[in-house]
């Protein structure tokens, strides 16, 4: 009898966060994800502990695109939340954010300046509902560095460029509908 409410219980329990193993293991964009979760559930105090992880962590939005966390924590103040007492202490640089669409069949590019001798990351996840998604990095020379299909809550693609060069991302929509998904440079 047990085993058959337990799980009933746990579903229950927490209806505006998504569950743990569905959440990529990114930090940022486990944030992301968490953030549009509290969001959606309308759930601001989250919203506002969400904006601030978010800043903690040093992300800011890429060139062109909304800054979520001063977003949402607008949002969450303007709705009464109190940020809880924790305190948060981010780094001087971190890493870019973006969220972005694809049409069905179409793809996404975007040209990234990497240092040379410091380590290059590209993470993506898909936002919301099954996407058929990909990644590809491709040097200044056109050569694929990273190719992988977007599975799962998220798919990096990670190197040590020699030179500081800029790198072409490009995430393709293989699937007969608009995807939505998220991506951080670091």
């Amino acid at each position: 009898m047990i085993r058959l409410l337990l799980p009933g219980l746990l579903f229950t329990a927490a209806p505006g966060v998504p569950a743990a193993d569905l959440l990529p293991a990114d930090p940022v964009l486990r944030t992301l994800m968490q953030g549009e979760a509290a969001r959606t559930g309308e759930d601001h105090d989250a919203l506002l502990d969400t904006a601030e992880s978010l800043r903690a962590l040093g992300a800011t939005p890429a060139e062109g695109q909304e800054d979520l966390a001063a977003l949402w924590t607008k949002e969450a103040s303007d709705k009464g939340a109190t940020p809880s007492s924790l305190g948060f202490r981010g780094r001087a640089l971190g890493p870019a954010y973006r969220r972005a669409s694809v049409v069905a069949g179409g793809s996404f590019s975007v040209r990234q300046l990497f240092l040379g001798g410091q380590r290059a990351q590209i993470l993506v996840a898909p936002s919301g509902g099954s996407a058929n998604l990909s990644l590809r990095v491709e040097g200044a020379d056109g050569v694929a560095l990273c190719k992988k299909p977007v599975g799962g809550p998220q798919i990096d693609c990670a190197w040590m460029p020699i030179f500081t060069d800029r790198y072409n991302i490009v995430i393709e929509n293989g699937g007969s509908a608009p995807a939505s998904f998220y991506l951080v440079v670091r």
